[in-house]
């Protein structure tokens, strides 16, 4: 009984609460600003970064803020070890429309943003990506110093990829592959996939599926319980847009006539981590039973994001029954 008189008094105190209408206003601390880097090299491939700022919570989140959160006056350099080199300031006001274009799928900034405003990233043309090299940036903003490194390590290659028709499915269906893990040492891979054939009907007709390569919910894995076997897995089509085959009932699935290039890559140990870290935040984010997560950055100095090597092996999957 006195369980049931409790419930009832909380219940009219409630009530109670929330019939008033005394706004409150909340003096919230500004957040410290911090760097966030976005940087990759790809072996065989120039290195490319891009810089922004953090912002806080109740910051406007519109295409002017955005654009105005990305950095420009830093100064970055790259080093291979042996070569150090001052990396170059490129920005999208000296770029032509098809220049853009391909930044945009390059780097996944969308083009309208590159086309109305000045955003700038920082490349080395005179370096690339190569096995067995460790890559360190530096970069000097606002009077901080903040460093991070990456490896290219050997591309493993897949046994075998394929579609699979999932169920009683007619035509929709997953990606799958089979590959030998080798067992000599620790190994860290993450799985990236386009589809390259275009649109055969409706409003996108004979444009290109996906216009870069997407990720999937979770891209990354370790060979921590496949360490020197020979196994299978497989992955769904990544949800990245409003299309109207990112809706139910194709939602996360390939489908029959899709031709799929997969990008399968070695990375190490600190790429792992703060990719691992962060999709687990992005899946647990609006969960009340989740355990907060520390995403693991491998730059220094509290600087966010990555800075990010990559090995690929590719192979073309054309999807078919």
């Amino acid at each position: 009984m006195k369980s049931i008189f409790y419930i009832q008094a909380v219940f009219i105190l409630l009530l109670f609460i929330g019939s008033c209408e005394k706004e409150i206003d909340v003096d919230l601390p500004r957040p410290e600003e911090k760097l966030i880097v976005e940087g990759v090299i790809e072996l065989g491939e120039i290195p490319y970064v891009i810089l922004s700022k953090s912002s806080g919570y109740f910051d406007p989140t519109d295409i002017q803020s955005v654009a105005n959160s990305y950095v420009s006056d830093a100064v970055i350099s790259i080093s291979d070890g042996t070569v150090t080199n001052q990396m170059t300031k490129i920005c999208s006001s000296t770029l032509s429309a098809t220049q853009q274009e391909q930044l945009s799928e390059l780097v996944g900034i969308p083009v309208a943003l590159l086309g109305s405003y000045d955003i700038c990233g920082f490349i080395d043309p005179s370096m690339t990506g190569e096995i067995g090299k460790s890559y360190t940036i530096s970069i000097d903003w606002k009077g901080n110093n903040y460093q991070g490194t990456t490896q290219i390590l050997p591309p493993v290659a897949l046994d075998s990829a394929w579609f699979e028709v999932f169920g009683d499915r007619d035509s929709l269906g997953f990606l799958y592959a089979q590959m030998t893990e080798p067992a000599s040492e620790k190994n860290f891979y993450r799985w990236f996939a386009q589809r390259i054939n275009s649109y055969r009907y409706g409003s996108l007709k004979g444009q290109q599926k996906d216009e870069r390569f997407l990720l999937p919910t979770s891209s990354v894995f370790d060979d921590e319980f496949v360490n020197g076997t020979t196994f299978e897995f497989g992955y769904g089509k990544p949800v990245a847009s409003d299309k109207f085959d990112d809706q139910v009932p194709e939602r996360g699935f390939y489908k029959v006539g899709d031709t799929v290039v997969v990008k399968f890559c070695s990375i190490d140990k600190g790429v792992y981590s703060f990719i691992s870290t962060a999709e687990e935040q992005i899946l647990s984010t609006g969960s009340p039973f989740a355990t907060p997560v520390n995403v693991t950055s491998n730059m220094s100095n509290g600087a966010l994001g990555l800075w990010a090597g990559y090995s690929p092996y590719f192979d073309t999957i054309v999807c078919a029954r």
